[in-house]
């Protein structure tokens, strides 16, 4: 399931309504140094937000969890990134207070998936008895998994990590269930039916973060390169 998108975009807009204030540095005579504008939060379904910033007149720069801004939950979700964000596009098209007016080339070019990405998130889930096993699993994972390039994994929490710093890829080991009990992560309140906790009660969660770096290393920081196949593989 695609998790996470950070991407940058070719989209007239006005960058006016995008603007969310700035960030200065001054050296120690008072001088500007650099600027930089914040990004802007918007809420998605059931408050889910994403970030969306201005580059240019016509280059934004989007990041968040596509799955979740349209759906409420990321339990569940496609693999198939360059239709969710399309959909996800299509959702922020519907907010008229953020200014976008991309032209009908424009607009065809996001559909088609042809834009840059600096990171993707891809997860797989995988269903044991219970959480009690999911934790055991990830415990043992953590004190006796080897990754190269990698190395031993390291905790936090009930998460087992491998590179979890790395500037190209890295990869977690989590629970669900853990997860949606955590603060700012639970299910919208008419998503918490007794069908929806028991998957989360038995997911072992394992997601892949990948990184500009290594996206261009694997001529995958283009969204139309990726087809139905390329997150799972």
């Amino acid at each position: 399931m695609i998790d996470w998108v950070s991407a940058k975009i070719i989209c007239n807009h006005d960058p006016n309504k995008l603007f969310n204030g700035a960030v200065l540095s001054l050296n120690s005579n008072l001088e500007k140094e650099w600027v930089c504008d914040k990004k802007k939060t918007v809420e998605g379904s059931y408050s889910t937000k994403i970030q969306i910033q201005s580059i240019t007149d016509t280059h934004i720069y989007i990041s968040g969890n596509p799955t979740k801004f349209l759906q409420g939950h990321n339990l569940f979700g496609s693999n198939d990134l360059v239709s969710i964000m399309g959909k996800f596009f299509d959702e922020l098209l519907k907010k008229e207070e953020l200014g976008l007016c991309p032209d009908p080339f424009q607009y065809a070019n996001i559909k088609d998936g042809h834009y840059e990405l600096s990171r993707v998130d891809v997860n797989e889930t995988w269903h044991l008895n219970n959480e009690k096993e999911v934790l055991a699993w990830i415990r043992a994972v953590g004190e006796s998994a080897y990754l190269k390039h990698r190395g031993a994994g390291q905790f936090s929490g009930d998460t087992a990590y491998f590179g979890k710093h790395s500037r190209r890829w890295a990869l977690k080991c989590y629970s669900k269930f853990m997860e949606i009990l955590a603060k700012g992560h639970h299910l919208p309140v008419d998503l918490q039916i007794p069908e929806m906790i028991e998957y989360a009660r038995k997911a072992l969660r394992i997601e892949g973060v990948t990184r500009q770096q290594e996206l261009k290393r694997r001529s995958l920081h283009i969204a139309s390169n990726w087809d139905i196949d390329t997150a799972e593989e």
